[in-house]
């Protein structure tokens, strides 16, 4: 025996040039709606209620000579109720069945889309800034660490949680149109060699979900199911996508509603210097979403090169720093590809800035002299600054190597800025929304 209430959903299907719903199961007998028995339809905006009437217009059919019960609804009522909703929830009662939206329909009708961004896992708030700069008006943070966090909030006007995810009280968070991810990649990073948790040496064995840092992505989406956003950006290393962790939040997204595009990004195909590869997933609710269009190099390292009039003092040369010529010359011999790229005003080119390229690391990029031969020098933090596009106010720390932290876990505004402005098109403007019901149906 059936026990009711009973919940289920259906598609909203179509039958000679109109939509139809067809259900059928003894359940709709044990609820009274047996064959034979009369009923009413009350057709009203996203809710039509059929009840058993002793003097109703209609009967319930059945199927295999009587024996299970069908109700065949088929009638252009239907879309007045419904629009273009394609599944319904089917809620049974004895005597009564009410069909609604099913509730992943109606969380994509309510999304919100309000203009606001949100940024978890946010660091020192680039992706923010690229929102920023595509329209959108930054209301919240979630930072964890508190020098990216002074850094965030020292160029965005917003709420921050200097909080460890978990520990975020989700109710508190404000309603977003656009949320952006930029989930830590130390679990899917190719240089997976030591755990920084615990700080034993990892077990490449293992998958990266068995990084202490994995549930990062179970956490995001629950602060996605919390929020309800119209548009999800999230931003991780190359192998994130290909990851567990990476095809679970694609088929969450998916199944929430989203429609989901996702890529690995080289940004010297949209004509940045830098080829800092990254995943990004865009999970939105519209239907003109594009990639920005690639476009061929034309910039060169003279193109962001500093004065060098002021930067004599700063070069070296194989008598004052010894140690990173002769680790070039091992890392050379050992063909591995861990020396130094050597830049001159031609290059076309930069390797990613890692998180501790301004601690002067052995493998980051070097400035070659214009005529000094075996003359280098690091890159500037000016010179970082302008190669992944950060404004001249954007205001970092008066620490340098803090500075390059913040830009080597950040993204490419310039770039950033561009996808993010690709999902405000036609697909995502704001629908009417009913004042009866809360919300829109198109």
């Amino acid at each position: 025996m059936t026990i009711f209430p009973r919940i289920s959903t259906t598609t909203l299907g179509y039958h000679k040039n109109a939509p139809r719903v067809w259900l059928e199961g003894q359940h709709l007998g044990d609820a009274g709606f047996k064959p034979a028995n009369r009923i009413q339809i009350e057709f009203k905006k996203a809710h039509v209620v059929i009840r058993l009437a002793k003097d109703g217009p209609r009967v319930v059919s059945s199927k295999r000579r009587g024996q299970i019960p069908v109700l065949d609804l088929n009638s252009s009522a239907l879309t007045e109720a419904f629009g273009s909703i394609n599944t319904l929830q089917v809620y049974i009662a004895p005597g009564e069945i009410i069909l609604t939206p099913s509730q992943t329909e109606l969380h994509r009708a309510t999304r919100c889309r309000n203009g606001k961004e949100g940024s978890v896992y946010a660091g020192a708030g680039l992706l923010t800034e690229a929102a920023r700069l595509a329209g959108y008006k930054p209301a919240f943070a979630i930072e964890l660490n508190s020098q990216y966090a002074e850094i965030y909030e020292n160029n965005h006007n917003a709420q921050m949680f200097n909080l460890s995810v978990e520990d975020t009280p989700m109710q508190e968070l404000p309603q977003v149109e656009l949320l952006t991810m930029g989930i830590a990649c130390e679990c899917y990073s190719p240089a997976r060699t030591r755990d920084k948790v615990t700080g034993s040496k990892r077990d490449r064995s293992l998958p990266p979900e068995a990084h202490p840092l994995s549930d990062l992505t179970i956490w995001a989406a629950l602060i996605i199911q919390r929020l309800n956003p119209a548009t999800v950006l999230i931003e991780e290393a190359p192998g994130y996508l290909t990851s567990g962790a990476g095809y679970m939040i694609q088929h969450f997204l998916r199944r929430a509603g989203y429609t989901v595009e996702a890529k690995v990004i080289d940004p010297r195909q949209y004509g940045e210097l830098t080829g800092r590869r990254r995943s990004v997933i865009v999970a939105h609710s519209g239907s003109n979403f594009q990639w920005p269009e690639t476009v061929s190099a034309s910039r060169t390292f003279a193109s962001i090169r500093d004065d060098e009039s002021t930067l004599e003092g700063e070069y070296f040369t194989a008598e004052t720093k010894p140690w990173l010529f002769n680790h070039w010359k091992t890392q050379i011999a050992k063909g591995n590809g861990f020396a130094s790229a050597q830049l001159s005003d031609e290059s076309t080119s930069i390797p990613c800035i890692t998180k501790r390229y301004m601690a002067g690391q052995g493998t980051g990029a070097v400035v070659k002299h214009r005529h000094l031969s075996g003359h280098f020098r690091w890159l500037t933090l000016n010179e970082i600054r302008k190669l992944h596009q950060i404004p001249d106010a954007y205001r970092l720390s008066d620490s340098k190597i803090l500075s390059g932290e913040a830009i080597g876990q950040g993204v490419i505004v310039s770039l950033f800025r561009k996808i993010i402005e690709a999902t405000r098109t036609l697909g995502n403007i704001q629908r009417p929304v009913n004042p009866q019901l809360g919300f829109s149906f198109s």
